[in-house]
């Protein structure tokens, strides 16, 4: 018997890309990579681009935390003392992306 090619199929098996996106990004963790990425592109402007040059976002902990790395034990002790002005510059900056962390931290590392 022929099928009518009007006939719509009504039960497919194929699953559209839209249905499973959501959780392919939750698995491969691209919202937090795209997150910190946009970060990384505004923190000279939260900082300074003189000091964006020794440190980067790095990373969100199991915490929710940003950590942003610095290239000396120096540098993170400046960037400890700034910590509350810096984290009010970064979640001003960040407050209509969708972005959420709770704090931020530093540690040394070279990069």
């Amino acid at each position: 018997m022929k099928r009518n090619t009007n006939e719509r199929r009504t039960h497919s098996k194929l699953t559209k890309a839209s249905d499973i996106l959501e959780s392919v990004k939750e698995i491969l963790s691209l919202d937090k990579s795209l997150n910190i990425m946009a970060i990384k592109e505004i923190w000279p402007l939260v900082t300074s681009f003189e000091i964006a040059k020794h440190s980067q976002p790095a990373y969100f902990d199991k915490d929710g935390n940003i950590v942003i790395t610095v290239k000396s034990g120096t540098l993170g002790v400046e960037f400890s003392m700034q910590k509350t002005s810096i984290l009010q510059r970064l979640k001003e900056a960040t407050k209509s992306t969708g972005i959420e962390f709770k704090d931020i931290r530093f540690v040394h590392k070279s990069f």
